[in-house]
């Protein structure tokens, strides 16, 4: 899956169409995000809940953005952004429940998101974003391979412009939205734009 350069290309490219300010960082993230999942940030549930309410409360509730957006190809794994999710008044324990769950399913493998980076390159060096320079990629990608392949923050670019602000669930989650979680079909949220 992570080979394939069309399924890739429409994942980016449509995170790339949203997002314009993306750099190569944050293209990274999200691949890290679709391969390994949300693993990395559940250091225990309670410290999980916690920092989830304490980063939920003082969020501006705001209607006119995506609820969810995919960060794999097949759509198993989405990002819930928690403006619009606090907006339509969605239950916070059923979104800690949901990404909980979704940190304790087993994702991908180190060596997938070294594919999937790699995949990446070369839709690059296709010239299929020629918005991102080739040396800075080049360069991003001699450091993850130093580093090991980390999970990292998105650049200050993306950060400045778009604050971030999100949980991955899975898209079986997504699908078991209880009714009175929100007030829309989550679903229609997913790769419409």
């Amino acid at each position: 899956m992570w080979h394939d350069h069309e399924s890739l290309f429409r994942l980016i490219d449509q995170h790339f169409r949203w997002y314009p300010f993306m750099e190569p960082r944050d293209v990274y993230k999200l691949l890290y995000q679709g391969v390994r999942g949300p693993e990395h940030i559940i250091v225990n549930e309670a410290a999980f809940r916690e920092r989830l309410l304490a980063e939920f409360a003082p969020l501006e509730a705001r209607q006119g953005e995506r609820l969810s957006e995919p960060v794999h190809p097949a759509g198993s794994l989405v990002r819930i952004n928690l403006r619009p999710f606090k907006f339509q008044q969605g239950d916070l324990d059923w979104l800690a429940a949901a990404c909980l769950a979704a940190g304790q399913q087993q994702w991908g493998k180190l060596e997938e998101l070294q594919q999937a980076w790699e995949t990446f390159l070369g839709l690059c060096q296709e010239g299929r974003w020629p918005e991102f320079d080739l040396a800075d990629v080049s360069s991003f990608s001699a450091w993850l391979e130093a580093q090991g392949y980390p999970a990292v923050h998105h650049s200050t670019a993306y950060r400045s412009r778009y604050q971030p602000s999100y949980r991955l669930i899975s898209k079986i989650a997504l699908g078991a939205l209880p009714p009175n979680c929100l007030t829309h079909n989550p679903r229609q949220d997913i790769l419409t734009e």
